[in-house]
């Protein structure tokens, strides 16, 4: 499963890495061309454990895109450079589907807690919002959330993608809000 997921890490931001050097050289704007010190400090972290690599690896990778959706989703608010804006509001529901996916391996390892921030707990109800996923990317989080036979989905005036879909054999109504949170039987 980890190694599923760092594959997963190298072909989806080496794509989105590929778009950002793009835009930057178009806009003649620089980009580092090394890690930073604490990225290079992880890395050498990495390379000299003796124990498993899994537990580390899995730690740096929550709180690195814990950091990252927060940076990509204020820069796709409040960014004052229009490409990078629409790049970062663009990479921001891949960013947070890897920030689910490493939370459901965190949980799954007896070695790594699955613990939560209090800002991260699924709210009762659809969060209204600009909503960032693509139709595309919202029904696959709903097939991933365990539902089958996704209807089209529309976006509402609230930012939430809704539609129907089935589960265990029995219709019901499907919601995703900006958040990613992927709710059923609510109107």
């Amino acid at each position: 499963q980890i190694k599923d997921f760092a594959k997963r890490m190298i072909t989806d931001h080496g794509a989105a890495n590929a778009k950002l050097q793009k835009i930057a050289g178009e806009q003649k704007l620089q980009v580092p061309a090394q890690s930073d010190a604490a990225h290079k400090s992880d890395l050498e972290r990495l390379q000299s454990t003796t124990a498993s690599l899994d537990q580390p690896y899995v730690e740096m990778q929550r709180k690195a895109h814990a950091d990252a959706v927060g940076l990509f989703g204020a820069y796709a608010k409040d960014g004052d450079n229009p490409a990078l804006k629409s790049f970062a509001a663009e990479t921001l529901p891949t960013l947070k589907m890897h920030q689910d996916m490493i939370e459901k391996i965190a949980g799954a390892s007896a070695s790594t807690p699955a613990v939560k921030s209090a800002s991260t707990p699924k709210p009762p109800a659809p969060v209204p919002g600009a909503n960032s996923f693509t139709e595309a990317q919202a029904k696959k989080r709903i097939q991933d959330a365990g539902y089958a036979d996704v209807s089209a989905l529309a976006k509402d005036e609230q930012g939430i993608w809704r539609g129907q879909a089935t589960k265990d054999g029995k219709g019901t109504s499907v919601a995703l809000d900006y958040q990613g949170n992927v709710f059923a039987g609510q109107q």
